[in-house]
């Protein structure tokens, strides 16, 4: 049964409709095309404000390898400038003309300032690392009287570089020559050899593993690392056993000097001569061997120092080498006025094909027989004056010449062939870095 019991209130909710109140002003819905723009104004304010951001940073970050803004990287690219305005702003820095100094004491300041990270991993003295020109005097004395020393015997050194590179061969046949340890042992006793006539007998292979492999780490470490690199105390303890190993087979000045003074002599020429003599080796003999080579290099070692037309033949062969893998790929200084670094690439200046045409890249030494007055003015592996490296002059592409030839006949390309187990990034280019030419092998059969 239904109840029929409604209150006052009931009945006059049922006769009168209900009172309507406005709504909270917070609730109401939202003004959707002037809300969305101004979220699409707030969201380009802040993607404008991070690309101004990152363009700062762009202006003035320095970058690690090039010690330089990014601006003024960007600037310098030879695509954006004529090549001789580009070539002669390259040169300008090499000789220090950028900087607008010629005295000695201000271009030794400017070139030890760019390279104090080489002093620190090798607590080295010599003219790429002092700001004294007392120093530099020295050390340029000594260096030309080893590099000029009268009665060089390079049929001996020759024949002593092959008798290293023999001993290098695994015994077993099946097994592969790791190419980059045996250039450098085999550089390194040459140049300790040359520098010290010290006796083979007295360098120990096991020694000069570790002396070369620390050498070439703390290049690495001196060039790449952001962090101030410190010396080596394995590179510091094998060199002392080196010069005590047997004193009878050692001579003045070797075993009085300290390990960092041999460093300092011997780096110059160590350091900057293995990757070339490999890389010349691989791409003459094996990448780009040519019909002219066995003729071009068929008097080494006897014509080397004689000044003949032979000889000059045979240079050819160092001089391509040193086209395509300059010891030196790029050539720092400091600027005067600020702490910035700048850079000479001495690399592209060897490979730039608006200097070099479409054959660039590719090995060639014949490309000497006429050079163009351009490449010529791009061609300086032994840098300019006022330091031009001192083995100029000749001392440079004989030593070069000499220890690849040793290599072409040892490791002979009808007795085995070489291979590199790591990817390349391109078929016929080698990779000159002092880290990229370790997959490199020599195998017989």
């Amino acid at each position: 049964m239904m109840s029929s019991d409604l209150s006052p209130s009931h009945g006059a909710w049922a006769s009168t409709p209900p009172k309507v109140t406005r709504p909270n002003l917070c609730c109401e819905l939202p003004n959707l095309p002037g809300e969305c723009m101004f979220l699409g104004f707030v969201a380009i304010l802040g993607i404008t404000c991070v690309f101004l951001c990152k363009l700062i940073l762009w202006l003035f970050h320095v970058a690690v390898d090039f010690g330089q803004p990014a601006w003024l990287q960007w600037l310098q690219r030879p695509e954006k400038q004529d090549v001789n305005t580009w070539l002669n702003g390259q040169k300008s820095i090499i000789n220090f003309s950028f900087a607008g100094v010629s005295k000695p004491q201000d271009t030794l300041h400017l070139r030890a300032a760019a390279n104090e990270n080489i002093a620190l991993a090798f607590n080295i003295t010599n003219s790429l690392t002092t700001a004294s020109t007392s120093i530099h005097k020295n050390f340029l004395k000594m260096a030309s009287s080893i590099i000029n020393r009268p009665g060089r015997d390079w049929i001996k050194l020759f024949e002593k570089a092959t008798s290293i590179l023999t001993a290098e061969l695994p015994r077993d046949t099946s097994q592969p020559l790791h190419l980059a340890e045996a250039t450098r042992i085999t550089c390194l006793k040459v140049v300790l050899i040359d520098n010290f006539q010290i006796s083979s007998d007295s360098l120990p292979r096991d020694s000069l593993v570790i002396i070369t492999d620390e050498i070439n780490n703390q290049w690495l470490k001196a060039k790449s690392s952001s962090e101030k690199p410190v010396i080596s105390s394995l590179l510091i303890h094998h060199l002392t056993a080196l010069q005590r190993r047997d004193p009878r087979c050692l001579c003045w000045p070797f075993d009085q000097l300290k390990p960092e003074e041999i460093l300092s002599m011997i780096m110059p020429q160590y350091e900057t001569l293995w990757r070339v003599v490999m890389v010349t080796y691989i791409l003459a003999f094996h990448l780009y061997p040519s019909l002219t080579l066995p003729s071009r290099i068929s008097s080494v070692p006897e014509c080397l120092g004689t000044n003949s037309l032979k000889e000059r033949e045979a240079l050819k062969l160092a001089k391509e080498g040193l086209r395509l893998t300059p010891s030196n790929k790029r050539i720092y200084r400091h600027t005067p006025s600020s702490s910035f670094k700048i850079k000479a690439d001495l690399e592209l200046m060897h490979r730039h094909p608006s200097i070099w045409g479409p054959t660039a890249l590719e090995f060639s030494p014949s490309r000497f027989d006429n050079l163009s007055p351009l490449q010529t003015e791009a061609y300086l592996p032994y840098s300019l004056r006022p330091h031009r490296c001192p083995a100029f002059g000749g001392f440079g592409d004989r030593m070069v010449t000499c220890l690849v030839v040793a290599m072409g006949r040892v490791l002979d390309t009808k007795a085995g062939k070489v291979f590199n187990t790591e990817p390349t990034k391109r078929a016929g280019v080698v990779d000159t870095g002092r880290d990229g030419l370790e997959g490199w092998r020599y195998q017989r059969g």
